[in-house]
């Protein structure tokens, strides 16, 4: 990969493509991992609530026991998305390097 350190302006132009590419990616990528991250952070609170219904005198009621479980469906939801999103940029980011490792062809 020595073209891309070449500094006689050849090839500056395609390595600042591919870079503003991988730039892209890097915040795309960098946003869907913080969708399973606050996924889990509300999966937490799940828990947190299934333990606090365990705990209470009296049994919960359908109507809570429902919203617990419509709250972890969504998060689920969240979760898939947010990885397959990072599964699609990874596909993404490989194209993008073959790009990369194949040097701009030079000649008239």
């Amino acid at each position: 990969m020595s073209y891309i350190n070449n500094s006689n302006g050849w090839s500056n132009q395609h390595t600042n493509h591919v870079a503003n590419k991988v730039d892209h990616l890097a915040d795309k990528i960098s946003f869907a991992v913080d969708m399973v991250a606050n996924a889990a952070i509300n999966l937490d609170g799940a828990q947190q609530e299934l333990l606090t219904l365990a705990n209470a005198p009296y049994p919960p009621q359908s109507t809570q026991l429902i919203t617990l479980a419509n709250r972890i469906a969504a998060n689920k939801r969240q979760i898939d998305d947010g990885l397959a999103k990072i599964k699609e940029m990874a596909r993404t980011i490989d194209q993008e390097t073959n790009q990369i490792q194949t040097p701009p062809q030079r000649g008239w």
